[in-house]
């Protein structure tokens, strides 16, 4: 199967971030708007409406498809594989639910809405469709933006070990036999320089008279 370099890798993985990061900004962004913002007026609410069909349109889909395909690209073109490691299954799923749930459920909610904004403004909050859908995406909102979150953090700290990785544990000594000992090297030079070095056969004897005679560690040397 073709690898990609590191350097396309890099470059893969930026786009990657970018998307997500429109993603759950934009998110975070229809988050507020839906239940931070309380318009007063049909106006307000046409105001409010087309900011969030407009988020949704042209960087929720978007930067939720790019996520979803450089996130197949670097499962497929890399040695992150798709079900090798826990958190990369498990960020497969929830990516693949909250796409799907996205799509055929918060946006067709979110466009009903802002067409009865425009066909109806003056009687949309006493229209029952209208707010069937608004307390429907006030309740799915929470976790999905949830998930967005999570999604980011378990991209951070990547937790849980992979499947196919083997731990190599370090095997006991049979029975009857003792471990092996490695060398002592310290006690080995000191008991080296404990001993006492015989320099009689190094040095040549002394032929010229008036040597001393002195006496070095045991030994007699003559010392011109």
């Amino acid at each position: 199967m073709m690898k990609l370099s590191a350097t396309s890798r890099s470059y893969l993985k930026g786009c990657h971030i970018i998307c997500t990061c429109a993603w759950v900004g934009a998110g975070v962004c229809m988050f507020l708007l839906n239940f931070v913002a309380r318009p007063n007026n049909s106006h307000d609410l046409y105001v409010v409406m087309a900011a969030l069909k407009l988020i949704d349109d042209w960087v929720i889909i978007p930067a939720a498809a790019g996520s979803l395909l450089t996130g197949l690209l670097l499962s497929w073109l890399t040695p992150w594989g798709f079900f090798k490691w826990h958190w990369v299954t498990v960020k497969w799923v929830l990516t693949i639910i909250m796409t799907l749930f996205g799509m055929f459920y918060l946006s067709p909610w979110l466009h009903e809405m802002a067409d009865i904004t425009v066909a109806n403004p003056h009687g949309v909050l006493q229209d029952e469709t209208f707010l069937t859908n608004r307390w429907l995406l006030s309740l799915s909102g929470g976790p999905m933006f949830l998930s967005m979150f999570f999604l980011v953090f378990l991209s951070v700290i990547k937790p849980w070990s992979g499947r196919n990785r083997r731990r190599t544990l370090s095997r006991p000594a049979p029975l009857g036999e003792a471990p092996e000992q490695r060398p002592n090297a310290l006690g080995e030079r000191r008991r080296s320089l404990g001993q006492a070095v015989d320099l009689s056969e190094a040095l040549p004897p002394c032929r010229q008279q008036g040597c001393e005679q002195i006496q070095l560690g045991g030994d007699h040397r003559r010392i011109p």
